[in-house]
């Protein structure tokens, strides 16, 4: 019993993913996504883009991290600039790579699959479209890139400060961002529980944080280059 809830406890700090002293971005409600024009060059993601996680526990040590798989997805580039895209996430391709046992792995995935966390049975996908696009030098960042995020049956608004860089026919883009779990309703707060459940529920969102840090790395390619941008070069923007 006591080994369960260990692994329990361990399962809920995953997806309470959060950077150490670091807030979460504050998400608004859903925008209008961003449309291509004619013109538009359209890049299609490769597959090796990927979503990074990582999160630890608000009170003890460790953390644990892995990634989930983006399983389509594509961004348009007009006068060599982005100015639309999105991309599907696989929730059913979700990958812990900590160092410990497989089995202890696969039960962890388990409870992320599950309704506590994103009923992936029912939402078997995540979303991200673009909303808008800022140019904003920012250390490595070039640009914040605005879009609606759909995790379960909630869409919010979130901006993500990335690296953007179009070479030819090569898109690629590169940025991280802290989300607050509770404002997509990834929670413990079922309304049927019964008041034994409301006080473990209770425990369990005391115990880790709210906020989920998120890393992208997506790569895509064009069959044709987009034309660059009056006074740019074609590898720059």
């Amino acid at each position: 019993m006591k080994k369960s809830f260990i692994y329990l406890t361990a399962a809920v700090a995953v997806f309470a993913m959060a950077s150490c002293g670091s807030n979460a971005s504050d998400a608004g409600n859903a925008d209008s996504a961003a449309a291509a024009n004619t013109g538009a060059v359209t890049y299609t993601v490769a597959p090796e883009s990927v979503i990074g996680w990582r999160g630890s526990k608000v009170v003890g040590i460790g953390e644990h991290k892995g990634s989930i798989a983006i399983s389509e997805g594509s961004v348009s580039v007009e006068n060599g600039k982005l100015t639309a895209g999105s991309f599907t996430i696989d929730m059913n391709n979700i990958v812990c790579t900590d160092s410990i046992p497989d089995e202890y792995k696969q039960k962890l995935i388990g409870h992320f699959q599950a309704d506590d966390f994103f009923n992936v049975a029912k939402f078997p996908t995540a979303k991200f479209e673009i909303t808008s696009v800022e140019e904003k030098a920012e250390g490595t960042n070039t640009h914040v890139i605005s879009g609606n995020l759909t995790l379960r049956d909630s869409v919010k608004n979130i901006s993500i400060p990335a690296a953007v860089t179009i070479d030819g026919t090569t898109f690629t883009a590169k940025g991280s961002v802290s989300i607050n779990r509770l404002d997509w309703g990834v929670n413990y707060d079922k309304a049927n529980m019964s008041l034994s459940d409301k006080a473990k529920a209770a425990l369990k969102n005391g115990v880790v944080s709210e906020t989920i840090e998120i890393s992208l790395v997506i790569k895509a390619t064009a069959a044709t280059e987009a034309p660059a941008a009056e006074g740019e070069t074609k590898s720059g923007m």
